[in-house]
């Protein structure tokens, strides 16, 4: 559990402690250079980008799996280290098979970047996130296309409310209200296709949502 920093102390005894080694701290400590600290509108830690990667690969070293991940994802990224795909992908799977669904996830992606995308499938699949799977259905990739399973995915994943982001909520919301629009693999619903349409563009920034509402009306 990343330990809560409320002034310069509590900062100089995690420091001391993860020079000592341990693995927890070290990854407390990558956290912290990573979004910077503020208490009480005192910083107490400053971003530094660097020092949150140098960070996060000792903790690695030292068997913490979270910052395994995450020092794969600068590996992959190639961001305050030289870019290394192989030895990202290999983190991932060591990750992963230490239980971590982040890995499996991220590991997927690097696979779709190589176009293997029956492979990237079945490790979203391991991650269960019911998004990108729907995606993956919606749009047949790795995967026989079946819209139906897609908007049960979709719809699973929306109240799912603690894991969403605001592009995947407007996109699910999106391709939903299509589904109902076009009638396809459930009956066509202008009042449901409108409803979701919607919600896709709340915040008025969803063109595609825009164009087909222009055409059916909003509520």
């Amino acid at each position: 559990m990343e330990t809560i920093i409320k002034d310069q102390n509590y900062w100089l005894q995690l420091l001391q402690l993860a020079e000592s080694g341990d693995a927890e701290a070290q990854w407390d400590v990558a956290l912290h250079y990573d979004s910077g600290v503020t208490f009480e509108g005192n910083e107490i830690v400053p971003i530094d980008n660097k020092l949150a990667y140098e960070w996060t690969k000792k903790a690695y070293k030292n068997g913490n799996i979270e910052a395994g991940v995450s020092y794969a994802n600068y590996l992959s990224d190639g961001k305050y280290c030289a870019k290394n795909t192989k030895k990202a992908m290999r983190l991932y799977e060591e990750a992963m098979k230490a239980g971590s669904l982040s890995a499996a996830h991220n590991l997927g992606t690097e696979y779709r970047d190589k176009k293997d995308f029956k492979t990237a499938f079945s490790l979203y699949k391991k991650d269960e996130t019911d998004f990108s799977i729907g995606m993956c259905y919606y749009y047949g990739i790795g995967v026989a296309k079946n819209k139906l399973k897609a908007l049960k995915l979709f719809k699973k994943w929306l109240k799912q409310g603690d894991c969403l982001n605001g592009y995947e909520t407007d996109e699910a919301n999106y391709l939903i209200g299509r589904l109902y629009l076009e009638g396809e693999v459930v009956k066509q619903s202008i009042k449901k296709a409108r409803h979701y349409l919607q919600l896709a563009d709340t915040d008025y920034d969803h063109r595609s949502a825009q164009q087909i509402l222009w055409i059916i009306g909003r509520k």
